[in-house]
């Protein structure tokens, strides 16, 4: 089940989980929110329960209770470092979709680099211009091969 969670997503588990656990445990955490069973919050922070979440009202008053910001902490922490690297497990619709886009795309800048290069009109803008469209093009390869590796 948890090759269903990327791995921004197992981490968040996993500080849901030590939140929990700094709490007292289920039953503790199910005193303080008051309104949940301490399965359900077991459920929540459990790597084999990939599609229950704790919510953020709970996650708040838990880190009151505790005085510790632990899945706080660890969002900032996350986003201020790579805030792109936060995303689900890709399906094979998304990768054909990507690899049409960049097809597309590539095609568009032969034709484009072409056409300037037999007006003989190809200047620094233009080749700034191409540079800045294949890098576009490399950072959505990359994304797309993390995206991937994450499912390994």
């Amino acid at each position: 089940m948890t090759d269903r969670l990327a791995p921004d997503e197992r981490a968040l588990k996993a500080t849901g989980h030590a939140l929990m656990v700094a709490a007292g445990g289920c039953t503790a955490a199910q005193i303080i929110l008051g309104h949940k069973s301490p399965s359900t919050i077991s459920a929540q922070a459990s790597m084999s329960e990939p599609d229950r979440w704790m919510n953020v009202r709970d996650v708040m008053t838990l880190e009151y209770h505790v005085q510790e910001p632990i899945v706080s902490r660890w969002m900032v922490d996350r986003h201020s470092a790579d805030a792109r690297r936060v995303f689900a497990p890709i399906d094979d619709g998304s990768i054909m979709h990507f690899v049409r886009e960049c097809g597309e795309a590539k095609l568009a800048l032969i034709a484009s680099h072409e056409r300037r290069r037999c007006d003989g009109t190809y200047s620094a803008a233009d080749r700034a211009l191409t540079i800045r469209e294949l890098r576009e093009l490399e950072e959505g390869a990359r994304d797309l091969r993390e995206r991937l590796e994450a499912q390994l």
